[in-house]
């Protein structure tokens, strides 16, 4: 069975001040991949999620939803179905 990745993150940085949220993470998940985000408070988890759908922009890095780059094409990316938008009341299925 062939997969490809329906998230894809490379480099995805975040800083808030003094305290750096994210630091340069890369993942991917594959099509039909079960995929959670584990860690203690404070790890990166909600930042990193919140980037994905759009609600914040990266320092650095790219993250794909479908092959739709979030910072450049973000209704595109949320438009796939694989990431809902928290700001609306959805929960997330990748």
């Amino acid at each position: 069975m062939n997969s490809r990745a329906i998230v894809e993150v490379q480099k995805l940085s975040k800083r808030f001040g003094e305290v750096q949220a994210v630091d340069q993470i890369n993942f991917a998940v594959q099509e039909g991949e079960i995929f959670g985000f584990l860690g203690p408070n404070g790890a990166g988890k909600t930042t990193t999620i919140r980037m994905l759908v759009g609600l914040l922009r990266p320092d650095s890095g790219s993250a794909w939803v479908d092959g739709y780059e979030v910072e450049k094409d973000p209704v595109q990316a949320e438009a796939q179905g694989h990431l809902d938008n928290p700001a609306r009341g959805h929960g997330f299925h990748w």
